[in-house]
């Protein structure tokens, strides 16, 4: 795989490598084939919100069949949103004898990985662990509640806890909680760097205690609630919520833009989000959302993948090489929870692979989990998944892998959140970076892309 210098050191092989046969590559000789809601209770999802104005359209998708695969991510990286992980569906073709998405020769290959310790090994921290099935969550779920860490948030010891969200005085600073969540969509098209397309999304929220509802309410002239968006260099396409904030264009800097909310409306928004849910504890209001400008090709995305697929009538080889990228992300973080999932026609029969997989038979798909993945794993974080899958009715087709992941603490943009003026003060930020469509395709003939169903 041909990587730019830029992306990864490690990622670079001359094209004279490309020469290898794709069963060579593979490496699989011993693996023989055997015979929402806006308001919040302290138990609630703070991310799970809808928002209060009505300029937070609903995403739209194009779901044209006759679209070519080119088109389609088009519409993804042209729309502002997130997308959740999907595998396309997938199409009767006539069946096609012989091998089929194998790597073209004199292709680049990627190098394989000087270790394998991290999958031979007991897991521990700073390798790339299985983890349970049961980590694979939702986008609301993986979020958390940011009212329940807003609620439980440190204390030092001796210092006062401040007003309580449900009574708080007219002269009382109120607390606020802010959460950015950031979104890396990434498509992975063989082994040129530059082919990947990248879009970086993010939104940031406020969650405000329910207490507010009644200063805002009793006071004629509440504080204006005025902020910065500061270390904002990479912030692109900013769709302020035009129900709450404004710019002000005359206190911006070039370090980022000022914010400043109608207070009329927040009270208003605030009141009706009481009256849903009486008995909550804090609301949660999207205020800001973004894209974020990112490199050429993969040097925005946190963790690189390429797949190499083999099919033949009896069985089928993979290999996904893999390598984390820290200089993705504004403060280098662990990856978490990931998940890699890779859909496999032509009939499955029994998987080999290292490390460990699980094979879903119900909808037909290999699935690897690891709790973690850091430039302190093992080689850095470069590895590779090897598998053999033995068919009844092959062969098969090279399939479009998914992979979802978490990362906590940081944030593609780097931006961050600054209180302008008295009357309120922020008690918590919360940064988070996860994934939305982010697939890898081997280069393969469009024609030879889906083999015909089991008969």
């Amino acid at each position: 795989m041909k990587r730019s210098v830029s992306a990864s050191q490690q990622i670079s092989k001359s094209t004279e490598e490309g020469n290898v046969k794709g069963s060579d590559l593979l490496s699989l000789d011993s693996l023989q084939s055997p015979s929402t809601s806006s308001a919040s209770t302290p138990t609630g999802s703070g991310y799970a919100v809808q928002s209060p104005s009505a300029s937070f359209g609903a995403r739209s998708t194009d779901t044209t069949p006759t679209r070519t695969r080119s088109e389609e991510m088009g519409d993804l990286f042209s729309e502002l949103g997130d997308l959740p992980p999907a595998l396309p569906p997938k199409h009767n073709q006539q069946q096609q004898s012989g091998s089929r998405g194998s790597t073209p020769v004199g292709a680049p290959l990627l190098p394989r990985p000087l270790s394998r310790r991290a999958f031979e090994g007991p897991s521990g921290r700073g390798r790339m662990s299985p983890v349970s099935h049961n980590n694979i969550m939702n986008r609301a779920d993986s979020l958390g509640s940011l009212s329940n860490e807003f609620r439980t948030s440190s204390m030092s010891v001796g210092s006062s806890r401040g007003p309580s969200p449900l009574t708080i005085g007219m002269s009382d600073i109120i607390p606020i909680a802010v959460a950015f969540q950031e979104i890396a969509h990434a498509y992975f098209k063989g082994t040129e760097e530059s082919r990947c397309m990248v879009k970086l999304t993010g939104d940031m929220m406020i969650s405000f205690p329910a207490g507010i509802v009644q200063v805002l309410t009793n006071n004629p002239s509440p504080a204006t609630l005025v902020f910065h968006l500061t270390k904002g260099s990479r912030v692109e396409n900013v769709l302020p919520n035009k129900q709450l904030v404004m710019q002000n264009d005359n206190q911006g800097t070039t370090d980022g833009n000022v914010y400043e909310f109608n207070m009329a409306a927040l009270t208003t928004v605030l009141r009706r989000q009481a009256e849903q849910n009486p008995t909550a504890s804090y609301f949660n209001v999207d205020i800001l959302k973004y894209q974020i400008k990112c490199g050429a090709g993969a040097q925005g995305t946190p963790l690189h993948l390429v797949a190499y697929w083999k099919c033949e009538s009896q069985f089928t080889d993979l290999r996904l090489d893999y390598k984390y990228n820290g200089s993705a992300l504004s403060t280098p973080s662990p990856l978490l929870n990931i998940a890699i999932m890779v859909p496999v026609d032509g009939g499955v029969t029994s998987m080999q692979s290292k490390p460990s997989g699980q094979w879903v038979g119900e909808s037909q798909r290999a699935v690897w989990r690891f709790t973690e993945l850091s430039r302190h794993s093992d080689d850095e974080g470069t590895g590779c998944i090897r598998a053999r899958f033995d068919l009844k009715n092959g062969p098969s087709s090279p399939g479009t892998i998914a992979a979802q992941f978490s990362c906590e603490g940081t944030t593609l943009s780097g931006a961050d959140f600054e209180l302008i003026g008295l009357g309120y003060r922020v008690s918590l930020v919360k940064r988070r970076v996860i994934t939305g469509k982010y697939i890898c395709e081997t280069d393969v003939d469009m024609r030879f892309r889906y083999a015909p169903p089991p008969v």
